[in-house]
């Protein structure tokens, strides 16, 4: 996830303008701060601070589980919800003896429109928020299973040809799994490629 940075002299100050761009509380960001070294300052300078703040995950995952609690709520559907960070990602994994398969819907069109609404709501939080993938009883981790199959066999391939691997068009929520799945990996890089719903990621070996 991507920080916002401001730079100033006074902490508080810096704090309170990123809280104001982000429209965000105090509770729901990290920071750190990094100041000039005295050496490189001219006589009398005062050091420059910049503040790197970050939207923090448990946050963005406690308004994703709001937002599923209140339509489940709406739809009158009983479950339990759990969620999960795991290298970056929020997940959300919902159990319901009553209506798995209704959540799901019929090739997991219904698990789509909920994400997308999940995904657009959390948003609003911030545009760089921690990516939060929702889960019915194991169905979309069948399917990122498979995409990281897919995923190394590709890495594999870029790093034996030494040529970029596009892969076939995919949905914006399986690229982005598959960047935040790669980028760990040392003299790999990842990117988006073209306009949906053609969209496609290329692997490249470095």
């Amino acid at each position: 996830m991507s920080d916002i940075v401001v730079a100033g002299n006074d902490e508080a100050q810096m704090l309170e303008e990123a809280l104001q761009r982000l429209g965000l509380p105090r509770e729901a960001v990290d920071y750190h701060v990094t100041r000039e070294k005295e050496e490189d300052l001219l006589p009398g300078a005062t050091p420059l601070m910049q503040m790197h703040v970050s939207v923090k995950s448990e946050y963005v995952a406690d308004k994703a589980l709001d937002h599923l609690e209140a339509i489940l709520s709406i739809l009158d559907i009983e479950a339990e919800l759990e969620d999960e960070i795991r290298n970056g990602i929020i997940f959300i994994h919902i159990t319901s003896k009553q209506a798995a398969s209704l959540l799901i819907g019929r090739d997991g069109q219904n698990l789509d429109a909920l994400q997308h609404l999940i995904t657009r709501m959390v948003m609003r939080v911030g545009r760089d928020s921690p990516l939060v993938v929702i889960d019915i009883e194991g169905y979309r981790m069948r399917q990122f299973a498979k995409l990281e199959k897919l995923g190394q066999l590709a890495m594999k391939r870029a790093r034996e040809t030494g040529n970029e691997i596009e892969l076939d068009p995919m949905p914006p929520l399986e690229r982005k799994y598959l960047h935040h799945y790669l980028k760990s990996e040392p003299g790999i890089t990842t990117f988006s490629r073209g306009e949906e719903p053609e969209r496609y990621l290329v692997i490249i070996a470095d």
